[in-house]
């Protein structure tokens, strides 16, 4: 693969879309090779393993005062041999196009490609105390039996979760901890009160 990656004229967009643009263009770039998700992993990596432990980085890639040549050297310095060289090339071109400080929506938009190109739905789940390996995997069976699709499962410890858990899948939440059941019974009882006043007003009008 060439230094600019197939199809470069798609990084010049300026648009506000450049991250799923960005996103396309990677996924298209590692498709042939047959290791999306080796690739995807390690962007994951970067983000979650390396630009949240170590922020300065993330900070100096994405500075537009940083010059372009001087972050492809910091790139080179700190992942060739270690990172995928499709991905590594990508970053690069990403970085003289100067969009470095879009990579974390670059990411999010290429992991959401991939887990629909696959059929795959990412749930975040948060209970009160961590779950087993067991417990993950119950649970995981039957999430893919509830949507009817691969499930990737994130857990996510809250000790303000009055029991049970919180499902999250996109904008989507189920909630079965006691608290959120709770306010789900405050809200039918306030709705049924005032059903029955305006029945009540509605009878005394009549």
């Amino acid at each position: 693969m060439s230094e600019t990656i197939k199809n470069d004229s798609v990084f010049d967009d300026e648009s506000m879309h450049v991250g799923p643009l960005y996103a396309k263009a990677l996924l298209a770039a590692v498709g042939a090779s047959g290791n999306v998700d080796a690739v995807m992993e390690q962007f994951h990596s970067l983000i979650h393993d390396v630009f949240d432990k170590q922020p300065v980085l993330e900070m100096a890639l994405a500075n537009p005062k940083v010059p372009s040549d001087e972050k492809v050297r910091v790139l080179d310095k700190a992942f060739a041999g270690k990172m995928d060289a499709t991905l590594l090339k990508f970053l690069k071109v990403v970085s003289r196009r100067g969009r470095l400080n879009t990579l974390r929506g670059i990411y999010h938009s290429a992991s959401s490609l991939r887990d629909e190109a696959v059929g795959r739905v990412r749930v975040l789940v948060t209970t009160a105390q961590s779950l087993d390996a067991t417990a993950l995997m119950s649970l995981k069976e039957k999430l893919e039996k509830l949507f009817k699709k691969d499930v990737a499962i994130t857990s996510k410890v809250d000790a303000t979760v009055l029991g049970g858990l919180i499902v999250r899948v996109g904008d989507m939440v189920f909630d079965g901890s006691v608290d959120g059941q709770l306010k789900l019974l405050k809200k039918a009882t306030l709705a049924k009160a005032e059903i029955a006043i305006r029945e009540k007003l509605s009878s005394l009008a009549s």
